[in-house]
């Protein structure tokens, strides 16, 4: 009989271990774009607050030089319904990016999701070879567990 209690409460540990631990997995999309790669990571904090991290990975095979705003991918969160203005000032930040280099400029945000909220819209915007890039991104939240 303990046995059986033993192998009850280990089964139960055990289950219960691996839903926590999906449970903080972040969730990762991505977009493409020509020699460019939009990566946005959510990881869930609480149940309605998410920190969102941007990258951007140059897949190109020459080393390139390019221009980008601030932020480099702004990100907001909308109802689905219409699609809010991302703001962008373009301050002119520049660098060289060489294969597979992941540029991630800036901070990580926290947000608050509300109610109204379905959907995160990011777009990245930047200039390389004097041509303007713009890739969006966008993620419905119903995907991230």
């Amino acid at each position: 009989m303990k046995f059986f209690i033993f192998i009850y409460c280990f089964l139960l540990l055990i289950t219960g271990c691996q839903s926590q631990s999906k449970e903080n997995k972040p969730f990762e999309k991505e977009m493409s774009s020509d020699l460019f790669t939009l990566l946005v990571k959510i990881e869930k904090i609480e149940k309605s607050k998410i920190n969102v991290h941007t990258e951007l990975v140059y897949t190109g095979d020459q080393s390139v030089k390019f221009v980008h705003s601030d932020p480099l991918v702004g990100v907001v969160l909308g109802d689905g319904l219409t699609r809010p203005e991302i703001v962008n000032s373009f301050v002119g930040i520049s660098g060289t990016l060489v294969k597979n280099q992941v540029h991630s400029y800036d901070k990580d945000r926290v947000f608050e999701i509300q109610p109204v909220d379905k959907i995160i819209y990011t777009e990245a915007f930047l200039t390389s070879n004097d041509e303007k890039k713009v890739i969006d991104l966008e993620i419905n939240l119903d995907e991230i567990k």
